[in-house]
């Protein structure tokens, strides 16, 4: 056997190694999402549960969940709300609502503050809080979670449901792309350009698809 012949065949196997690997991957990374997903379905039933069907007030007229005039909010941009949102236990993490997307016929959970893991289970709250108008809410791109969201468009509507039932309608007002190094990008504009983010990775992994959203007037 000649010696060229000899590192063709090495280059053969090299290549079928490499091709059983890429194989592998890609059969990995479905199953894992598709544990994800089967993981946030059954949170989502839990939670969906746990809120009631009907909006439950709050008796304190003080309360941060009042909705303010955006230009009350602009001229008091600086003052920070201190009560955080409140929260529901499952499953050993901390959940504080739900987020619906009408225009892709999609629900789901919101954990409290984030880490990748979490981000395995449910999109999750990056930074901010409802009721201070600056809330981002980031998720995998994984099919089944926030991989359509580039597909809304301005005008549409994103619904947040807090744990007393009570649903606040944004609407998406721009959609970017930011870089995943330019963290303070993300947080530019709160309560003045926006109220509410959704973002979450392109595949490349490289960006953040960024839907800006506005609460509408209730």
């Amino acid at each position: 056997m000649t010696r060229k012949s000899i590192i063709g065949r090495i280059m053969i196997v090299l290549g079928a190694m490499l091709i059983t690997a890429a194989l592998l991957l890609v059969a990995y990374n479905f199953y894992h999402e598709a544990q994800s997903r089967r993981s946030m379905e059954q949170v989502l039933g839990k939670l969906t549960a746990e809120i009631p069907d009907e909006p439950q007030e709050d008796t304190d007229e003080s309360s941060p969940f009042d909705v303010f005039d955006r230009d009350e909010i602009k001229n008091d941009s600086n003052e920070k709300n201190d009560e955080e949102d409140p929260f529901i236990e499952i499953d050993g993490r901390k959940y504080i609502g739900l987020i619906t997307m009408p225009a892709l016929g999609q629900e789901f959970p919101v954990i409290r503050g984030w880490s990748y893991d979490d981000m395995n289970v449910a999109p999750c709250q990056y930074s901010g809080t409802r009721a201070d108008r600056d809330l981002i809410i980031c998720s995998h791109n994984y099919a089944g979670f926030f991989d359509s969201l580039e597909e809304l468009r301005s005008g549409d509507e994103v619904i947040f449901t807090d744990l007393n039932g009570r649903r606040y309608t944004y609407e998406i007002s721009y959609t970017e792309l930011i870089s995943g190094w330019d963290g303070s990008r993300m947080l530019e504009g709160a309560k003045t350009d926006w109220d509410m983010t959704l973002f979450t990775c392109t595949w490349s992994g490289y960006s953040r698809v960024t839907c800006r959203c506005i609460l509408k007037d209730v």
